[in-house]
């Protein structure tokens, strides 16, 4: 671990001198190892603007190395830039006209233009006198060939044989969950990096994809399990963290989560983002002073968080502390005025406050921002039928009927016909209701507690919990 710190490190370093260097046009003589680290690392970081101006350089230095022509070409691949990738590689056949991978670049570059015909004989070709090695990069450019057909089924039969020649080949198992997913192969997966895993039991990629298959077969222990797995074997894995933490979360697991999103926030960061998980952890959790405390050293980092100012907007609100929860959600609108649940957020602290015209605007905005929920109508219909605006709450019931569909809001409409002594109306709807989703139907006592004593109300529901 000590070793590959120092590496990182003389990496990172080897970098800032090349960037100070090529800020002051004094890049002068280079190695071409030093350019080959370089151009890793910016691959790596997936910087390809920047990585193409560096391999200019190494190509102006060293004219007649193939390898920078044959980078340069799978950056341009990258860049989605085709055309000058296919004539970056016509110089590359030139110098070095039996290299292999010039061929594997220009089969994905005709499978980018849909030329698949040409892309499948260049790889037929290659297959003659092909070594193991050699067969894993042509079942890979295959899988790239058939993605762009969209044969998803043959995308993941490539890569399935790729991954069992060589499963250590980062390319074949990143992009054998890709295909799993395309093709909805989820137990087919699972069973492949099975196999994987008998052979090669460290193998972090293979745990990280077993447990994406588990989450995509609802199996959400076992997903937990082998997620951790990946980042246990390999310390740095940062996705392995966050995929394990979100699912701990999916399965309310919130204290896994939090021990999850600490360790990584302690490996990776400071990290403004992990904080604010951090902080949704502590609020499940119902700790709301340290989560506010983990929301403000966010902010501290990164002022421009919206959802930072949001939770805290939450935090406000659960300790009931409503204009200092109104001041954090309109940070977290003026900063992004596209998430729904800040508005709804916001049009609650209002309604706590009794400032019924801005809660009125505030519910709108949810509905308008997010029309496709039925949570914000509902809410928002809540609120007009506890004001007594019954009419209003059937136009904006019949509004929303336009965008959505939910049994929630049919429980709305039956209630909302109570208070108008719509009776046999009201029962219709009740009825339409339970059949829909009886589950939800306490929430109509939320809206009108009264509705308790009601014998016909309370017979259906009795009828339908049989």
């Amino acid at each position: 671990m000590e070793n590959k710190i120092k590496r990182d490190l003389a990496l990172i370093n080897l970098v800032s001198d090349f960037e100070g260097k090529f800020e002051q046009g004094d890049v002068g003589y280079i190695d071409e190892k030093v350019y080959l680290q370089i151009l890793e690392y910016y691959e790596e970081e997936y910087l390809f603007e920047k990585a193409l101006e560096v391999v200019d350089y190494a190509i102006d230095q060293y004219k007649y190395r193939s390898e920078f022509y044959i980078i340069k070409a799978r950056l341009l691949l990258n860049s989605n830039k085709v055309d000058d990738c296919l004539k970056i590689l016509e110089i590359a056949e030139n110098i070095a006209p039996f290299e292999r991978e010039i061929c594997i670049i220009k089969a994905r570059a005709y499978a980018i233009k849909k030329d698949f015909s040409a892309a499948q004989e260049i790889l037929e070709e290659l297959t003659l006198g092909a070594t193991k090695s050699d067969s894993v990069d042509i079942l890979i450019a295959e899988s790239f060939i058939f993605e762009h057909m969209k044969e998803y089924n043959s995308m993941y039969d490539s890569l399935s044989k790729a991954v069992l020649i060589d499963s250590k080949n980062e390319e074949a198992m990143e992009r054998i969950w890709i295909s799993a997913e395309l093709s909805r192969r989820y137990e087919d997966s699972v069973a492949l990096h099975k196999i994987i895993i008998d052979k090669d039991p460290y193998n972090y990629q293979a745990w990280y994809n077993l447990g994406h298959g588990y989450n995509c077969i609802w199996e959400y222990e076992k997903a937990v399990e082998a997620l951790e797995y990946s980042f246990i074997i390999n310390p740095e894995f940062e996705s392995g963290y966050l995929d394990c933490a979100d699912t701990c979360l999916q399965i309310k697991n919130y204290e896994k989560a939090l021990e999850i999103y600490v360790d990584a926030n302690n490996r990776f960061g400071p990290n403004n983002e992990l904080m604010v998980n951090i902080a949704h952890c502590y609020i499940y959790l119902d700790r709301i002073s340290v989560a506010k405390q983990w929301l403000l050293k966010a902010i501290k980092l990164d002022g421009y968080n919206d959802e930072a100012y949001f939770l805290l907007g939450e935090c406000y609100a659960k300790d009931q502390v409503w204009y200092n929860a109104i001041n954090a959600y309109h940070k977290a609108i003026e900063l992004e005025n596209r998430r729904e649940e800040y508005y709804l957020g916001l049009a609650k602290a209002y309604l706590a406050v009794e400032d019924y015209n801005k809660a009125t605007i505030n519910f709108q905005l949810a509905t308008e921002t997010g029309p496709e929920e039925t949570l914000y109508w509902k809410e928002y219909i809540c609120f007009l039928i506890k004001l007594g605006l019954f009419d209003e709450a059937l136009r904006v019931l019949d509004e929303a009927e336009d965008h959505t569909y939910g049994a929630d809001l049919i429980y709305c409409r039956a209630v909302t016909n109570f208070f108008m002594k719509n009776k046999s109306e009201c029962l219709e709807l009740l009825e339409e209701a339970l059949m829909e989703d009886y589950d939800q139907h306490s929430m109509i006592f939320d809206i009108a507690p009264e509705l308790k004593l009601n014998k016909d109300i309370n017979s259906m529901i009795r009828y339908y919990a049989e």
